[in-house]
């Protein structure tokens, strides 16, 4: 059985390398033989390259298969071209450029299943990439996100938010999942969620006693590590095909995490809770979303017993995607009885510590990644091997006038 290695993806695959100096970039003497001053001016990706790229991280490619229809099953029934736990869409893709501060919201859809299953199966599809962008896209505010280069570690500061150069942020919201991740772990699993700060059951005391919660402990703190490292997973996959897309397309990219990334948050107008006034002060502030564009399941945007009831619905409600408009599937008898167990832990969470999660954030960025023009006079001098027809072309292909 023989494996066909030329297929696109595999050449993208043995081709994709961490390629970070752009157009116009500098390096100086420090950087052990490799100063280098561009001759060329810095260009910016245009509007159909930055499209490709949002989509490659956060498009819509259709409906979920979803083989799991019932209360351990999705959040949503969105196909994007990164997998999500549940389908909850934890990843927002924001970015910046010459031009300003961008937010690629692909979180929604019209139909609450919609009815073509596959998005993208055909040439004349394609045209949707760039639909998607101009009815996605929204802009923040005007200008290259403003961030000090003192916060950018010293390995990436004389390459990071160039201009011609595209920053790309993806935010993940965790309070979705936290909410919907409760109502799966205790349909299946029977958690019996612990304080281990307190050393007492975590608000749901009353449902251990009745038996109805009689599965493993389950304390906050073990809770709350699930969720970093599961949208820590979709970031990075979101991340990786976008380097893909972007090597297929004969630019340069790479990923970071050396930067102080609440500066960056702080750039793009996060709200901070600071939490000192309840029993259990806790250390760090809280990022909790952007006011007026993502706004976390969480206070102060929705009360606890709102940012539940709000799950709840979009699961099964009238207009939830197993209620009946979506696949109207029979909902379980336990089903509300789940939903008030949630209600009193994350209830329980919020009124002894003051956030949601408590050892995690509500928002956090994973990851950064830069997409950018390759300076392929830098390349040709010291990393001949990097740069092919595809690079040394893509100017006259991708920019004619």
């Amino acid at each position: 059985m023989s494996v066909n290695f030329e297929s696109p993806l595999f050449k993208t695959m043995f081709q994709r390398r961490t390629r970070r100096f752009p157009l116009g970039g500098k390096l100086g003497s420090k950087r052990a033989g490799l100063n280098y001053n561009s001759h060329e001016k810095p260009v910016s990706l245009n509007e159909i390259e930055t499209a490709i790229l949002c989509f490659a991280a956060a498009g819509i490619t259709g409906v979920t298969v979803e083989e799991i229809r019932h209360l351990l099953g999705h959040l949503t029934v969105i196909g994007r071209t990164a997998a999500s736990p549940c389908a909850s869409l934890t990843l927002h893709l924001f970015y910046s450029n010459d031009e300003g501060v961008f937010y690629y919201k692909t979180d929604s859809t019209e139909d609450i299943i919609p009815k073509k299953r596959i998005r993208i199966g055909n040439q004349e599809d394609r045209k949707l990439i760039l639909e998607d962008y101009k009815k996605c896209n929204k802009k923040l505010k005007d200008g290259r996100i403003d961030i000090p280069r003192e916060a950018i570690g010293s390995a990436f500061e004389s390459m990071v938010n160039l201009p011609g150069t595209t920053l790309f942020m993806p935010i993940a919201d965790t309070t979705r999942e936290y909410i919907n991740l409760l109502f799966t772990g205790l349909a299946q699993f029977r958690w019996q969620l612990w304080d281990e700060v307190k050393e007492q059951p975590a608000g749901v005391g009353r449902w251990i006693d009745n038996g109805f919660l009689n599965g493993p402990c389950m304390t906050i703190a073990q809770y709350d590590s699930m969720l970093p490292w599961l949208c820590n997973l979709e970031a990075g996959m979101a991340m990786q095909n976008m380097t893909l897309a972007a090597t297929a397309m004969g630019l340069g990219s790479f990923m970071m995490h050396t930067i102080d990334l609440p500066t960056v948050m702080r750039a793009l107008d996060m709200r901070f809770l600071d939490v000192k006034s309840k029993p259990f002060p806790q250390a760090t502030v809280n990022p909790v979303g952007i006011d007026g564009v993502l706004e976390g399941y969480c206070p102060p945007y929705k009360t606890i017993e709102d940012a539940v009831d709000e799950i709840a619905e979009i699961k099964w409600g009238s207009h939830g995607i197993y209620g009946k408009n979506g696949y109207d599937l029979p909902k379980p008898n336990f089903y509300e009885e789940i939903v008030e167990i949630t209600k009193s832990y994350c209830t329980y969470l919020y009124e002894t510590y003051g956030r949601i999660p408590k050892y995690h954030d509500a928002m956090f960025i994973p990851i950064l990644a830069q997409v950018h023009h390759l300076d392929i006079g830098f390349y040709e001098k010291y990393f001949p091997e990097y740069v092919d027809d595809k690079e040394k072309k893509h100017m006259k292909i991708w920019h004619q006038k």
